[in-house]
């Protein structure tokens, strides 16, 4: 399974576990800055879930929640991770 389709399904995942947040999946999500809609919970919980996935459908493991600050912006948008994620894997 590519990291687009595993992130479409991370999304739908997180999005349907909780109602206080939702991710868009639009490549100019902006996932941490601080005009993001996400709390810092919110994004340890999307990214240990994304973590997972990635884990279950690739067979590699990645800590996302330390690796993506080294994506050195202010502002992190779900098409920084997607590339990010497509460089690494």
């Amino acid at each position: 399974m590519d990291i687009d389709k595993i992130i479409e399904i991370t999304i739908a995942e997180f999005n349907d576990s909780q109602s206080e947040y939702e991710i868009s999946n639009k490549k100019d999500f902006l996932l941490i800055g601080n005009k993001s809609s996400l709390d810092s919970l919110a994004n340890v919980n999307f990214l240990t879930r994304l973590e997972k996935n990635i884990f279950k459908n690739k067979n590699k493991e990645i800590d996302l929640i330390n690796k993506i600050f080294l994506i050195k912006k202010e502002n992190i948008y779900l098409d920084d991770l997607t590339n990010f994620l497509k460089e690494n894997l």
